[in-house]
């Protein structure tokens, strides 16, 4: 039997005071002598405490580690995102750049092709235009 027991014990066999007292009183007084009877649990109570105060300290040093980690990390995510949005933006740039460039070709050898076709028809054109204007003019007319 532990050094606790006949304490609980002790504490058990108070009655509560008669009358309307009884409906206040929330902890049974069991005298003076009782705080000396229970002295022996403060020292390991207060080194609970000392070590939970520990404990909590350490928690918090390790939850403040892993939060400026998670800071450091969201960072390096971050950067490496943006370098990765940049370098995309740069290639899709580089793709439209390319199919303007072959869409300009296309519409500059288009144009050329029908600048051609109305020169060679024009020249087709030329020597009975001439001829019809020459003839015109011989014949004094308008």
């Amino acid at each position: 039997m532990s050094a606790l027991s006949p304490l609980l014990e002790r504490l058990r066999r108070i009655q509560p005071p008669p009358g309307a007292a009884a409906g206040v009183v929330a902890v049974p007084s069991a005298g003076d002598e009782l705080s000396g009877e229970v002295a022996f649990l403060f020292g390991p109570l207060d080194e609970i405490e000392t070590q939970s105060e520990l404990t909590l300290s350490s928690a918090r040093s390790a939850a403040a580690k892993q939060e400026a980690a998670a800071v450091e990390q969201r960072h390096r995510l971050l950067e490496d995102a943006d370098a990765d949005a940049q370098r995309i933006a740069a290639e899709l740039l580089s793709q439209r750049r390319v199919r303007a460039e072959q869409q300009a070709r296309a519409l500059l050898a288009g144009a050329e092709r029908e600048a051609q076709r109305v020169t060679a028809l024009g020249r087709e054109r030329t020597p009975a235009l001439v001829s019809d204007v020459i003839q015109r003019l011989l014949e004094g007319g308008p």
